[in-house]
């Protein structure tokens, strides 16, 4: 009889019933803690509905800069028509639970936790209630990241703080730089000057290439990721790539041309010569060994590549670099209606979002406007970034490849200029490369004299 009493026992949701008394006390006796424990709660961290009101009106009082107490808070509920025959009386007897306010950090925990863990049964219960009724058991797997991530970031709650830490943090920084030049710097791309620029790609960046059709920006990407693989120093970085327009095929040919100097046509054909199978397989099995992560699908929003990276990092300990090939060609889930510079703008904030969550580089290629065309200078700008301005307000760096000779342009052989047009932390400029599209390779020009490029760019601005 008792076992079935306690299974049949009512499971309340996670509360403190003395804690949310204690926090409300604090803020009325004592007008600093309110200050402090108003922006770091809100009506849901109080469980007791009598209590919710109370902090309601209290945030409302908080709104107009009115002093908080027993007799302003029960004023505030009834113009909020949610006082009580015992409201007044219950606010007499809420001041004389404590002495102080001295322990009301500790009050709002309690109160922040309680809340995570009533949150987590919620999404929980939804959960289970989809995956009884779904046909797609990947429809209920992002639906459950979703409510479990949003959680998270609720959980967390920054507040405000003195530039001191940050002095502290930036100090630190600089005194780690002095003893070990290398201790901080990002991601090494292969291309010496690039790393120089930009001391590698950061953590958390958002990087935009950009270029016209044709001149080679899914290869330079591919360029980077081969460079990678090819560094015995950087061997285990782990590396996803999105690709929503080439096969996973046709992206490892290329890196396996580009590190084995085997031309793609000699690789398409199967008519490779001399020690060329020795070099590919030689690079093949390198390649094996990496931790480069390939996903072509078509279609696929930010959300699904947020989901598969997460999926990742958890398996793999972490990501240190994200490709996406290209902005363009990604859509969202949402059923409204929205313009297509809407749709790009908010797919390019979640880019950056995913960068940040992520804590690794994010470089994510991009179209340009079709009106460079009309042009008779084929230099690209930041205003050619297509359909959003948007692109160039998220991106932390923007890099834009252009032909240094337009007349070159059918030739397999020409030099490239990348353009760093953008760089939130760190220098801009140009870096001159040679394209040997037999193999698919980028190599940085020994001469590096772009005088004649930067007139021309000064006169045409």
């Amino acid at each position: 009889m008792k076992a079935a009493i306690a299974k049949d026992k009512v499971r309340i949701y996670p509360n403190n019933f003395e804690a949310e008394q204690s926090a409300l006390c604090c803020m009325l006796i004592d007008g600093s803690a309110a200050e402090e424990m108003i922006p770091l709660l809100s009506e849901e961290d109080f469980y007791n509905t009598k209590h919710k009101k109370i902090f309601s009106a209290i945030i409302e009082l908080h709104k107009t800069g009115a002093s908080i107490d027993m007799i302003t808070v029960n004023d505030m509920m009834i113009k909020q028509k949610s006082s009580e025959a015992d409201t007044l009386a219950y606010l007499v007897d809420l001041t004389a639970i404590l002495p102080s306010a001295a322990n009301y950090t500790q009050y709002i925990k309690i109160l922040n936790r309680d809340f995570t863990l009533r949150k987590l049964i919620d999404s929980c219960n939804k959960i289970i209630e989809e995956a009884y009724v779904a046909t797609d058991a990947d429809q209920v797997v992002k639906l459950a990241e979703k409510l479990i991530y949003s959680i998270s970031k609720e959980h967390t709650r920054n507040d405000l703080q003195h530039i001191y830490d940050a002095v502290v943090t930036l100090m630190e920084r600089m005194d780690k730089m002095a003893k070990n030049k290398g201790e901080l710097r990002g991601l090494m791309t292969g291309f010496p000057l690039l790393d120089q620029k930009t001391n590698g790609l950061q953590k958390g960046d958002l990087i935009i290439l950009a270029a016209r059709p044709s001149v080679g920006k899914t290869s330079f990407a591919l360029n980077i990721v081969g460079n990678i693989a090819d560094n015995p120093k950087l061997k285990n970085k782990k590396i996803a790539f999105f690709s929503l327009e080439m096969p996973a095929v046709q992206l490892a040919q290329r890196i396996i041309c580009n590190l084995s100097r085997v031309s793609m046509n000699d690789m398409s054909s199967g008519e490779l010569k001399g020690d060329d199978d020795k070099k590919v397989w030689r690079i093949s099995q390198k390649l094996s060994n990496s931790e480069i992560y390939i996903d072509d699908s078509s279609m696929i929003t930010p959300y699904e590549i947020l989901s598969k990276a997460r999926r990742l990092s958890s398996r793999a300990g972490g990501l240190d670099l994200i490709v996406v090939d290209y902005l363009q060609l990604m859509m969202l889930e949402k059923k409204r209606e929205t313009s297509r510079q809407e749709t790009i703008s908010e797919i390019s904030r979640m880019l950056k979002i995913i960068a940040k969550e992520m804590d690794c580089p994010v470089i994510v290629i991009s179209q340009m406007s079709r009106s460079i065309e009309s042009r008779s200078d084929k230099a690209p700008r930041l205003s050619d970034l297509r359909e959003s301005g948007a692109i160039e307000q998220d991106a932390d760096i923007v890099m834009f490849l252009s032909r240094e000779d337009e007349q070159a342009k059918r030739s397999s052989e020409h030099n490239i200029i990348l353009e760093i047009a953008k760089h939130r932390n760190g220098e801009l400029g140009m870096i001159r490369y040679f394209w040997e599209g037999p193999f698919i390779k980028f190599t940085e020009c020994a001469d590096q004299d772009l005088g004649a490029v930067l007139n021309l760019k000064s006169s045409e601005e």
